[in-house]
């Protein structure tokens, strides 16, 4: 009797610590869902003697609110594209990147916090160094990753074209 009661009570215990874990990987899972896209989907442009200037939104899309850190790197190499693979490994070139506030020059915190279904605008300003190659293209990939779940991190890719300015 007495064996059957603990196991009884062992069960119960043991079930619902798994309905416990189960439940928190589902509200993890809902926690860590978010969205980063560049407006109008203009994710290619050619920069000029001003560079060239990306608007990109990040969503929460869950409930809760998150801590995003958003950083960017220059990709050496093949890059993707809007499923359209651009073949630079012997022509990429290195640009200078800033992510910078909406409304100003000003950099924006690389982390940034957003409520359930908020979403955050910011700007990429990509330069061309001086010195730098003309008629190639760089590659640049955006990240936004969430410190409560980085393995769901969002990313996005942009490309600028670096033209000759004398052919312009």
């Amino acid at each position: 009797m007495i064996m059957k009661t603990l196991f009884i009570l062992f069960a119960t215990c043991f079930t619902g610590i798994l309905n416990y874990s189960s439940n928190e990987a589902s509200l993890n899972l809902q926690e860590c869902h978010s969205e980063l896209t560049v407006e109008k989907n203009r994710s290619y442009k050619s920069a000029d003697q001003d560079g060239a200037t990306f608007y990109l939104a990040l969503t929460n899309q869950s409930s809760e609110a998150a801590i995003y850190d958003i950083s960017s790197v220059n990709i050496s190499g093949q890059c993707k594209n809007n499923n359209n693979t651009l073949n630079l490994s012997d022509s990429n070139v290195e640009t200078n990147i800033a992510i910078q506030q909406i409304d100003s020059d000003q950099l924006a915190n690389s982390k940034i916090n957003l409520d359930g279904g908020e979403t955050f605008r910011f700007k990429v300003l990509v330069t061309v160094p001086a010195g730098t190659p003309f008629d190639r293209w760089s590659c640049i990939e955006v990240n936004a990753i969430p410190e409560s779940c980085p393995s769901n991190s969002v990313k996005t890719i942009l490309s600028v074209y670096v033209p000759n300015p004398s052919e312009g």
